[in-house]
Formats: C-alpha cells, structure tokens, sequence
C-alpha cells in the first residue's frame, strides 16, 4: 500500500498571483525589512529576501499599486518562509498574508489585479500575430511589471505562462495534486 501522505501535495493557494515589482515596506515596530515582491494576490504578497523574519511575526506592510495614488498600508503576518540552498531558480523569500484589510483597500486591490489581467490578455491576443505590432504589444507592455527584459520568444513565453492562471480558477483549498505533477 502507498502512502498518499508522501504522494500528495495539497495545493492551498485561494487566489491568482499576479507579477508585482514595487518595493515595499515591512515593519514589526522593531525591525524593519524593504525588499522587492515578486508576486500579489487579493490575500498577500510574497517578497524576495534571504533575511525573512520569523513565522508569525505581525506588522505592517506599506506599498504602492499603479492604479493608486498613495501607499497604502495593511496589517500582515509572515505566513509562509522559503530559503532553498540547492536551487537558484526558487526564489527565497517569505509571503505575507493581509490581515485586517479594509473594503477600501481591498477595492484598490481588485482594480490593480483586473487591470493587469485584462492587460495580460489583451498582450496575449496581440502576440498570437506571427509579426505582432510593436506598438501595439509596446503600449501594453508598458502597463505590466518586469517584461522590458524579454525578447519576442520569452515573452510569449511569460505572457502565455501567466494567462493559464486565467484558463482555470485557482484550486479548491484540499484538491490532492499528485505530486508528478508538481514542479
């Protein structure tokens, strides 16, 4: 008989996360972390730091969204530490999930991640042309984070890779996953 415990991994993502690149600020009233996310989503971010606090440190997180004017700033817990010595591909960090989040604030956020989804969309239709037009994939690039590093190829590549997060909704909290099929 197989164990399922070492054969599943349970996927408890709720949310899409979306590419964001604005630096933040992360304070516990007696340390204080500035650091570059690398994704966002309606119930945290996670950031890019080899120095992550512990888990379950409270504070409070000030960023900006593009779509907003001023900072904002929400209450947040270290919910999540990653730190993997073996691979430089996995990105070290910790994600912090919002806490105490306003209908405001989260108003500000529901606009910031539709926005950037229709605008992934909307780039993923325009690269579908063998010679998609410059202009028109430039004029929306510039709306997203982080793609000026691409050529052509790669950024199909990242453009289709984040819109399969739009083909199907994010899994249900105890949805098994074998994990053959986890990368």
């Amino acid at each position: 008989m197989e164990n399922t415990e070492k054969t599943e991994f349970i996927n408890r993502r709720r949310e899409h996360r979306l590419p964001y690149f604005e630096k933040i600020i992360f304070s516990n009233g007696k340390n204080h972390l500035t650091a570059h996310p690398i994704n966002i989503s309606r119930g945290g971010l996670f950031v890019t730091t080899l120095d992550s606090m512990p888990l379950e440190t409270m504070g409070y997180l000030v960023f900006m969204l593009t779509s907003h004017s001023r900072s904002i700033s929400i209450k947040a817990r270290v919910a999540h530490i990653v730190y993997d010595k073996q691979r430089c591909e996995v990105e070290c960090g910790m994600g912090l999930q919002f806490l105490d989040i306003t209908q405001t604030q989260l108003n500000l956020l529901n606009l910031h991640i539709l926005n950037d989804q229709n605008n992934y969309l909307e780039l993923r239709e325009a690269l579908k042309d063998e010679k998609p037009n410059f202009m028109t994939v430039s004029r929306i690039k510039s709306k997203l984070p982080g793609l000026d590093k691409y050529d052509l190829l790669g950024l199909r590549y990242r453009i289709n890779r984040i819109c399969t997060l739009f083909d199907n909704p994010p899994l249900a909290e105890t949805t098994p996953i074998p994990l053959s099929r986890v990368g």
